[in-house]
């Protein structure tokens, strides 16, 4: 069987979570930094469970992934309540991953009857002790960086301000959430927000990336100008910044390892697209 667990049980599946990996978009999630739900095998003593980050729009398998109490019926539980959940969400597709890559070949048996579609996801850590050589990027006069705080998000001059504030409310619960537990940046241009690089999850001192730009705004190195204010806040609140990319997101992980980010890990994400299409 499987059950869904009252936020205010979160925690009491911290025991199922492997060590070794740094998990931070599932412990802010459980932490209830981040929206999201937890199903388990049991309510009481529970071995194996699968976790639904908003922000991501992706689930997560932990713990024990041998486990024919959560393994036998888990696909049918994704059909009879994810999928309608999701629906109403705007998702077509489940995606997901396992906590390690012990689940892969787990995950593929368990849902061999889909149309299911596998990619890589890069994972990267900062490397501090050569931050002091790097040369930041300038921009010229027309654009101003400026930080996401509660001064930009009152600004009624900004003509775009839903470009930030939906971004930030796909993550946070509230923009007032988002602004007292993290921070992050913009270029703003004639009154425009052309690119943004801020927090979208928080675990501890570990601070996730979401960077994106305007699509005729691209190619002009705005990335890199909001990600080094960005680290560099994090370098002096001796935080860790995180950043986490799709393999196929060559411009994203290129951009990560020019600004000091080692490729730490690389894991397995699936998907497969619901029965039923949204309306």
């Amino acid at each position: 069987m499987i059950f869904e667990i009252e936020k205010d049980n979160f925690k009491s599946i911290y025991g199922l979570l492997d060590d070794k990996v740094d998990n931070v978009e599932i412990k802010a999630v459980i932490e209830g930094n981040n929206p999201g739900w937890i199903f388990v095998d049991s309510i009481k003593s529970p071995h194996t469970a699968m976790i639904w980050s908003k922000g991501i729009q992706g689930f997560y398998f932990v713990g024990d992934e041998n486990n024919p109490e959560f393994n036998n019926y888990i696909s049918d539980y994704i059909d009879k309540e994810i999928e309608p959940r999701a629906i109403k969400e705007n998702l077509n597709r489940f995606e997901f991953s396992g906590e390690t890559e012990k689940w892969c070949s787990i995950l593929e048996e368990v849902f061999s009857g889909r149309e299911l579609n596998k990619s890589k996801q890069y994972i990267y850590k900062f490397k501090y002790d050569s931050w002091h050589d790097y040369k930041k990027r300038k921009l010229n006069d027309k654009f101003v960086l400026r930080k996401i705080n509660i001064e930009l998000l009152n600004d009624k001059n900004i003509k775009n301000l839903d470009y930030i504030v939906s971004e930030i409310l796909r993550w946070w619960n509230s923009c007032e959430e988002y602004l007292n537990e993290t921070f992050g940046y913009c270029i703003v241009s004639d009154n425009i927000i052309v690119n943004y690089c801020l927090c979208n999850f928080v675990y501890d001192d570990i601070h996730t990336m979401g960077i994106e730009t305007l699509e005729e705004y691209r190619r002009n190195g705005f990335s890199q100008v909001t990600t080094e204010a960005f680290v560099e806040t994090c370098i002096d609140k001796q935080l860790k910044p995180h950043w986490e990319c799709m393999g196929s997101n060559i411009p994203s992980w290129s951009l990560a390892e020019k600004l000091n980010f080692n490729r730490e890990h690389i894991y397995t994400l699936y998907s497969f697209p619901f029965k039923k299409e949204i309306n």
